[in-house]
């Protein structure tokens, strides 16, 4: 993996292997705010549980904690990540500077994996290195579902009607599960699974995302 700048001067982590970024070339945390936060946590109330595949280089888990400080709304974050980016790599992006929160950046990394832990009064993390695929999800648990999966050309197995029929079982009457991708066959699958979808304008330019709803 390597360091790749983004049209807005940030940086997001690029792997020459499968010519793929974690974030949006146009911008990362503008994306990252507009799919998860604005189309995602904006469309929920109270207290939240959230469900993120994709916990990659943090930054939607950050994110997810100042939104809870500054709403005063907790949020339980359960992530998925069997992939892990050594520390040393993700500090260079420099997201916890530019949010100005390096402590708090630092925090969500340390935090141990495969347990619940407590960041903050408003922001506990479950981070675990399980895929997807292969786990049972507690029935009509989650709030806000954050499907940050690398492109569905890029990880197909992690976009089928199987997975997204888990992932509409594991979420709330009202729940949502909100994405950058707004591919056909995404479209059909998440239908297929039980959801509606809507697909407001994606971010930064880009014409259309996609929200799916129990």
């Amino acid at each position: 993996m390597e360091l790749q700048e983004t049209k807005t001067g940030e940086y997001t982590l690029y792997i020459p292997s499968m010519d793929e970024t974690y974030h949006s070339r146009n911008g990362a945390i503008s994306e990252s705010r507009h799919v998860f936060l604005q189309e995602g946590l904006d469309r929920t109330i109270g207290n939240i549980r959230v469900l993120e595949v994709g916990f990659g280089t943090g930054l939607n888990a950050i994110l997810a904690a100042q939104y809870a400080t500054q709403h005063q709304r907790k949020i339980h974050f359960h992530t998925f990540e069997p992939f892990q980016v050594p520390f040393d790599l993700i500090s260079q992006i420099g997201y916890g500077q530019i949010l100005e929160d390096q402590q708090l950046f630092e925090q969500l990394h340390a935090a141990e994996w495969e347990t619940p832990v407590s960041i903050s009064e408003y922001f506990i993390i479950h981070k675990t290195t399980q895929k997807l695929e292969y786990v049972s999800l507690t029935n009509e648990h989650y709030d806000c579902i954050f499907f940050d999966a690398f492109a569905p050309k890029k990880q197909p197995e992690l976009w089928e009607t199987g997975i997204f029929s888990k992932l509409y079982a594991a979420t709330r009457p009202n729940g949502v599960l909100t994405t950058y991708s707004a591919a056909g066959q995404l479209k059909r699958n998440l239908k297929a699974a039980g959801y509606s979808t809507e697909h407001p304008p994606g971010a930064n330019g880009k014409r259309e995302m996609t929200v799916a709803m129990r």
